[in-house]
């Protein structure tokens, strides 16, 4: 791993970020698209649950970027960034038929005993 990498996430460098979600996705759901001749199974779009929950604050409950934000515990930078990964990921898999899988991300453990 080269040097620069140490201590930050894969992701460009970027410390990882807590994610308050409420949705709960509890196991992994594929939604089925119409049979498609070449489809293959494995190649599917995974979206994340706390892109859902992105989508649906903005998009279905009408909050403003700042107010999503603020409910979800990131900034709004951090939030623009989900929300347009998962608007890109659900274009890729409208346009090119692919299947959508939502998955849940672990919550992070207490530490706790």
């Amino acid at each position: 791993m080269p040097r620069w990498m140490r201590g930050h996430c894969r992701c460009r460098g970027r410390p990882q970020v807590d994610i308050r979600c409420g949705l709960s996705v509890e196991e992994l759901m594929y939604i089925p698209v119409k049979t498609v001749v070449g489809l293959e199974p494995s190649n599917y779009v995974e979206i994340y649950d706390y892109e859902v929950e992105a989508l649906k604050l903005v998009h279905l409950d009408n909050l403003s970027t700042d107010e999503a934000a603020s409910r979800m515990g990131i900034s709004k930078t951090t939030f623009w960034r989900i929300l347009e990964s998962c608007r890109v990921k659900l274009a890729e898999a409208l346009v090119n038929s692919r299947p959508i899988k939502l998955v849940s991300t672990p919550k992070p453990s207490s530490g706790g005993s």
